[in-house]
């Protein structure tokens, strides 16, 4: 999977859960096709945050997929976490050993230094950032009549 879509449709499908009505339930094949995307991919998505706790699913006719905490609970740190995991994104080969300027030293190199700040600097303004209120954001700019026609498309994918 590629890991910026995979963060990209994880972020919004836990949106799309924290906007819809809480007596609304849908599954991830609903989802999907919603989405426009294949529900195998998505499933492996939600598999990744399930593990988390960002999401649960529940089986039988009201059965469905729902946050697994409340959406101020959950940031876009989280979401980015369970898709990716805390790896580094930049990988330091330790090149400088062979360029001009080398000199032996404990440490991190400058470079690997200023990516590492760059990444911290990254991941605490996700922290700050709440599904709930990215979900307001992003449905505050839909005209009511917008809202009940996606929601009304949601509800006819939910519909056996």
């Amino acid at each position: 999977m590629n890991n910026s879509l995979s963060v990209e449709y994880a972020l919004h499908s836990v949106s799309i859960l924290a906007a819809i009505p809480p007596d609304m339930t849908v599954n991830v094949k609903q989802l999907a096709a919603f989405m426009g995307l294949a529900p195998s991919y998505l499933a492996k998505l939600f598999t990744q945050l399930s593990k988390a706790g960002i999401v649960r699913s529940s089986v039988g006719s009201k059965g469905g997929i729902k946050l697994g905490r409340p959406a101020e609970d959950i940031s876009f740190y989280d979401v980015f976490i369970a898709v990716n995991g805390r790896k580094h994104m930049f990988q330091c080969s330790n090149i400088r050993a062979y360029t001009l300027g080398y000199e032996p030293a404990p440490g991190m190199c400058e470079i690997h230094e200023q990516m590492w700040e760059a990444e911290e600097k990254m991941y605490a303004h996700l922290r700050g950032v709440k599904v709930s209120s990215m979900a307001e954001t992003i449905y505050a700019k839909l005209k009511p009549e917008e809202r009940k026609e996606r929601l009304e498309m949601l509800r006819q994918l939910t519909k056996p």
